[in-house]
């Protein structure tokens, strides 16, 4: 399904900045949904539909091992956030965790993606850009929602 840009043109006309606002984040909702929808039928697990766990194996396949804390910055997870998401993650083997290899640091960890993992985010990858015209077409829509 692709966004109306007839009806995203007529609906911004005269909106708020509250209604523009609320109509954003209700279209993206609504893409998110069809995405997580499309990852979960190719994986069959819901849990690595959400934002967290794809973002973690995105952020991993695209720039290789990094350590918890790079990896709190992209998704906003707290220390222990992020060390509950990394245990799942391991649990179910889609990233390996290396102690003691960051020289200036001993205690520290090094986050892998496993093979399982990048075949994992690489199926992420491959479901979002099915979507890429849906996406673009959001993205106009959204242009013109926020210029109203």
């Amino acid at each position: 399904m692709t966004v109306d840009r007839t009806r995203a043109t007529m609906t911004s006309a005269g909106l708020t900045g509250a209604a523009r606002g609320q109509l954003t984040i209700v279209r993206l909702s609504s893409l998110g949904r069809r995405l997580g929808a499309t990852v979960i039928e190719q994986l069959g697990d819901p849990e690595l539909a959400t934002n967290v766990p794809a973002i973690i194996l995105c952020e991993l396949a695209l720039r290789g091992p990094l350590r918890p804390r790079d990896l709190m910055a992209s998704t906003q997870l707290s220390s222990g956030g992020m060390t509950k998401q990394l245990d799942h993650l391991e649990r179910i083997g889609l990233v390996e965790r290396a102690f003691g290899t960051v020289l200036s640091d001993r205690r520290a960890s090094v986050v892998t993606l496993t093979p399982e993992g990048e075949r994992v985010a690489t199926v992420i990858g491959e479901a979002i850009e099915a979507h890429v015209d849906e996406i673009r077409a959001l993205v106009s829509d959204l242009s013109i929602i926020l210029e109203g």
